[in-house]
């Protein structure tokens, strides 16, 4: 309290402009108080705002690309059997088809389209009379 006192004291014995501009320096005090508590607080905010764009993003790359991909399969005259996608960038898949050599014209339309090829396994099917299966997995390498 005494503390408070003196500097009430203090403050009625300045000149009035000297307690003017006491005065708007206290609330420029204030505010850029206030401006630094908030600053994290929105820096994470923009930041948390340019990372759900860039996911928001990748989404939608990822449904184009799985498009993709079923239309150059279907476009093939394949069927798929299954299609997984265990990162951002790389997708697994199984077709069957009549010939492997539209297997393989499936998988250089899927290179023109910006995927890169990891790893391919054809082999005649079991279930069908005259078929053949490909395990497939490929990476974005745009």
């Amino acid at each position: 309290m005494k503390l408070l006192e003196n500097l009430s004291g203090w403050f009625a014995d300045l000149q009035p402009r000297e307690r003017l501009i006491m005065t708007i320096g206290a609330v420029l005090l204030v505010i850029a108080a206030i401006y630094m508590a908030l600053l994290p607080a929105m820096q994470k905010n923009a930041e948390l705002e340019q990372r759900y764009q860039s996911l928001n993003d990748d989404m939608q790359w990822l449904r184009e690309q799985k498009e993709v991909i079923t239309r150059i399969i279907r476009r093939g005259q394949l069927k798929l059997l299954g299609l997984n996608q265990d990162d951002l960038t790389f997708f697994s898949f199984t077709v069957s088809g009549t010939s492997p050599n539209r297997i393989l014209q499936m998988i250089h339309q899927l290179t023109c389209q910006g995927l890169a090829l990891e790893f391919l396994d054809i082999r005649i099917s079991t279930g069908e009379k005259v078929g053949y299966v490909a395990d497939i997995e490929v990476i974005n390498v745009d």
